[in-house]
């Protein structure tokens, strides 16, 4: 049960993440929203308007998100920064459910996944690395860019990955109950 938590806290965070995406594709009645989560990116990301995103592109929004979280300015994330983030940015009632489960605190999830030095915080390197991960298998063919084929590519290959892990977990949760 103990690798079950992690794995949903994980899943959880993606489905919300990638649902956040495709909801804001799918509802695009408006000009200005974009049709799927490929233009999404490309629409935030290509800030110099030349169709592709490069790594910096990909990064420059985390700088910003970084300070915010980082509340006492000491270049690192704690636990409990990481914490009070996660709250002001979920709905009470998934913050309920997920304690209700037994669910690990978000905040030491957060430093645990993403310290890799082991000091037990999370600094600007550490807190870019899963978006350089993610950058590295986008950009297929290594040219450091990604283009919107690139990208929409990686994107139905999370959704499929989402979507396995989600069956399994519910396989998971049936066998659980009987």
């Amino acid at each position: 049960m103990q690798r079950v938590i992690p794995l949903a806290a994980v899943a959880l965070c993606s489905a919300f993440a990638l649902s956040a995406a495709l909801a804001e594709s799918e509802g695009a009645a408006s000009a200005d929203q974009p049709a799927a989560p490929a233009d999404a990116f490309m629409k935030q990301l290509d800030t110099n308007g030349d169709g592709k995103v490069t790594l910096d592109e990909a990064k420059a929004p985390q700088a910003s998100q970084f300070k915010e979280n980082d509340k006492n300015g000491d270049g690192v994330i704690t636990a409990d920064e990481a914490s009070e983030a996660f709250k002001a940015r979920v709905p009470a009632e998934m913050l309920k459910a997920m304690q209700e489960r037994g669910m690990p605190d978000p905040g030491e999830t957060f430093v645990k996944n993403l310290d890799k030095n082991g000091d037990g915080k999370v600094d600007q390197q550490e807190f870019e690395g899963p978006t350089a991960e993610s950058f590295a298998r986008m950009d297929k063919n290594g040219d450091g860019s990604a283009s919107k084929d690139e990208a929409a590519a990686y994107f139905e290959d999370m959704k499929a990955q989402l979507e396995e892990r989600m069956k399994k977990m519910q396989e998971q949760q049936k066998q659980e109950q009987k």
